[in-house]
C-alpha cells in the first residue's frame, strides 16, 4: 500500500528519497509527513470527476485521498484521460 500523508493524499512523489503529495507540497506542511495508515475497510470512493465512479477505498487509486470526515474518500478514475 502506498503510504497517507499527513495532508490526506496519498504520497505520490519523493523528496529527499521520502515520500510525499506533490499536489499539497509547498501548500501544506502535511504533504512531506507520514500518517498512521486509516483503515479504509468497507470505505468508499468516488472520482471527483467526470462521472463519478465509485470504488473501494485504496491508497493505490490515483489521486487518491482520504477523507474522514466525508461519507467517501475520492481519487480519479481517468475518465477525462491521463495527459
Amino acid at each position: 500500500m502506498i503510504p497517507i500523508m499527513k495532508c490526506g493524499h496519498a504520497a505520490n512523489a519523493s523528496f529527499d528519497k521520502k515520500p510525499c503529495c506533490a499536489i499539497c507540497a509547498g501548500l501544506d506542511p502535511g504533504a512531506y509527513i507520514e500518517a498512521p495508515m486509516p483503515d479504509l475497510t468497507g470505505r468508499k470512493a468516488s472520482c471527483t470527476y467526470g462521472n463519478h465512479a465509485i470504488v473501494d477505498s485504496n491508497s493505490n487509486l490515483p489521486y487518491f485521498e482520504h477523507c474522514p470526515t466525508r461519507e467517501r474518500d475520492s481519487y480519479y478514475c481517468g475518465c477525462y484521460g491521463w495527459d
